[in-house]
């Protein structure tokens, strides 16, 4: 993970789909993006999301409920999940869209088009 810079741009305020987020799974947005591979993929097991997002706090709502909301069970969401092998996984919509990675490295984890059937 060290070495990799991820930017957060003062736009993301002013999205009207991260506006209408919860607080939590705002939080749970902001720290995919930063956890996330150089093509914007992630584990996204609950516990680990957890682990990683919310080590000193208690959260105010479930990860599962905040991945729900994030990947828009009724529209296209912020992320898309996605199962490789058994073990669940994200990929950050628009991606290479607003992370400009200038030397990627190898994929840290299984991108999508690896899903499970």
């Amino acid at each position: 993970m060290s070495g990799r810079i991820r930017t957060i741009k003062p736009e993301l305020l002013d999205d009207a789909v991260t506006a209408g987020l919860s607080d939590s799974a705002f939080r749970v947005f902001i720290g995919m993006i930063l956890l996330a591979d150089d093509y914007g993929n992630l584990r996204a097991e609950p516990k680990y999301l957890e682990g990683q997002i919310y080590w000193s706090a208690i959260p105010e709502k479930s990860v599962v409920d905040c991945l729900k909301e994030l990947s828009g069970e009724s529209r296209e969401g912020l992320v898309r999940l996605y199962r490789v092998r058994g073990q669940f996984y994200a990929h950050i919509r628009g991606w290479s869209k607003h992370q400009k990675v200038q030397h990627p490295g190898k994929p840290r984890v299984p991108g999508a088009d690896q899903e499970d059937s």
